[in-house]
């Protein structure tokens, strides 16, 4: 087998029924399978994949408008259930373990892909030591039809898009792995499991995925970091370019940092020391706080910025980056003292 898909969701019903349907597309001569893990959903999407899957009896429960009489049947689909909600990291563990493939194409159940998706990942993942992570942007449109334009990153499609976007959003864009040029060595802090290839190998030498790390965002980084130590040289991939249907709010996204900060960084910390000075956690940590930064926390300036994208002022890359830091910076800070206490 030469690689599988690896999908992790939970209640993702029409957003996995798209991501799915842009598959159904892909243009490869090379074996595949494409393993789903159901996360305990309970939205009716085993019964849809099932019907998919064109499983005798099998009934497409609420969610079965979404499904033509048997349009996927050419997806070589291999069907996880796990009983429980148990996490993105237990979901994808499941996935793994079923897994036959010598590469694991990882990707999120509200993205989709257009038919070179996979090629383009395998085509720079030319050692056993590369991990390629895919470019990943956010969709205005997400119920619209895959507009190939904007998957190829066509100039017309591409300005009507980031013409769509939020504020937030397009600061995100220039963020993380957006940073880097096409096949540029990126630091492993920045993996992301929604759009990536993995040799098999690496990912048995670095090991499963933490299944404490439940939350938003921290499992991607863990796992970055130990495939790097393991060996790996991260690259970016913009022509494997993936389409996010996400609707987040900056508040919403700014709760997700703050968590992520108080539940998954102390973790993270103690696996990986050196993240204490690449995410400038010291800089808000007692007992030798920057002064302006920790009257800036304690005021809720963070709070504020948030408030003020709410109301749709687009507030420039500096505060954008600074209410981010605040966000999960003051999560970290919050549970340094708690511990201490």
């Amino acid at each position: 087998m030469d690689f599988s898909v690896i999908i992790p969701s939970y209640n993702d019903g029409a957003l996995l029924a798209r991501c799915l349907q842009s598959l159904c597309r892909l243009d490869t001569d090379q074996r595949w399978e494409l393993v789903v893990a159901l996360d305990g959903s309970t939205d009716g999407s085993a019964a849809l994949l099932r019907r998919g899957m064109g499983w005798p009896g099998a009934d497409g429960g609420p969610l079965s408008t979404l499904v033509e009489s048997g349009g996927w049947r050419a997806l070589p689909l291999v069907l996880v259930e796990l009983s429980t909600n148990r996490g993105r990291s237990a979901a994808r563990n499941a996935a793994l373990a079923r897994a036959r493939g010598k590469h694991r194409l990882f990707l999120d159940a509200d993205l989709r892909v257009g038919p070179d998706w996979a090629e383009a990942l395998l085509a720079m993942a030319q050692s056993s030591r590369c991990v390629v992570v895919g470019e990943m942007v956010y969709e205005t449109d997400p119920a619209a039809p895959l507009d190939l334009a904007l998957v190829e990153g066509q100039a017309a499609a591409e300005a009507a898009r980031r013409s769509g976007l939020k504020a937030y959003q397009r600061y995100l864009e220039t963020r993380g792995p957006w940073k880097y040029r096409e096949g540029g060595a990126m630091p492993g802090r920045y993996f992301y499991t929604c759009n990536s290839c993995v040799p098999a190998q690496l990912l048995e030498k670095a090991g499963p995925f933490d299944e404490r790390l439940r939350g938003w965002g921290g499992e991607d980084m863990d796992m970055g970091l130990r495939l790097e130590a393991a060996g790996a040289e991260m690259v970016y991939c913009r022509q494997a370019r993936a389409l996010h249907a996400q609707e987040r709010s900056f508040s919403a996204h700014c709760a997700n940092l703050e968590r992520m900060g108080r539940e998954a960084l102390p973790l993270l910390v103690e696996r990986h020391p050196a993240l204490l000075d690449e995410l400038q956690l010291t800089r808000l940590l007692p007992p030798h706080p920057q002064g302006v930064l920790e009257a800036a926390w304690r005021l809720g300036l963070h709070r504020l910025l948030v408030a003020l994208d709410a109301m749709g002022l687009p507030l420039g890359e500096r505060l954008y980056n600074l209410a981010v830091f605040l966000h999960y910076a003051g999560g970290f800070r919050q549970a340094a003292i708690h511990t201490q206490s």
